[in-house]
């Protein structure tokens, strides 16, 4: 189902190998992990900046879905200057940034694997950051994916030269 070697080998941060070593942990017998499956005792030290999104059929826009932040870390008031937790990617000011989020989403629900990347945000606050982020599917039946796990890392950009270069680049 997931090879996950070559996807580790791509990660840039040891930050993000780890919380994906750490999702990996809870696949079993080629299985998706349930949300029930992530023990906040066995991430402490990641809690600030994980999240878990759920796709939402949406009413009101012209689009068939919208992405809901069910939880989100306290590092991400700092980011954002706001809780984001109950607010929709769509909602959050980011700009164009909503559109490329609603993408890596997408691309983690429809073919069920994880992907990461760094971009550089668009909030008011982390203009001048990067963004390492890994995005994790999660199921309640072990195949349908039912959330969206994510860990986001973030730095000043002056300390990361080199990947910043593939910006926005999605990694599967």
């Amino acid at each position: 189902m997931i090879k996950g070697d070559a996807l580790r080998h791509q990660m840039v941060l040891p930050q993000q190998r780890d919380f994906y070593d750490y999702w990996r942990r809870k696949c079993v017998g080629g299985k998706l992990p349930s949300r029930s499956d992530i023990d906040p005792s066995e991430i402490c030290a990641q809690l600030p900046m994980v999240t878990i999104t759920e796709r939402e059929a949406d009413i009101k826009t012209r689009s068939d879905h919208r992405y809901l932040f069910r939880l989100a870390g306290t590092g991400f008031w700092r980011f954002y200057g706001d809780e984001i937790q109950g607010q929709y990617v769509d909602e959050l000011p980011i700009g164009s940034r909503a559109d490329y989020w609603h993408r890596v989403l997408d691309m983690v629900v429809d073919q069920r694997r994880p992907f990461h990347g760094v971009t550089k945000p668009n909030t008011p606050i982390g203009s001048h950051m990067a963004q390492f982020w890994v995005r994790l599917p999660l199921s309640e039946d072990g195949v349908t994916v039912s959330s969206i796990l994510g860990y986001d890392h973030i730095c000043a950009l002056e300390s990361v030269v080199e990947p910043i270069s593939k910006a926005q680049k999605v990694y599967a």
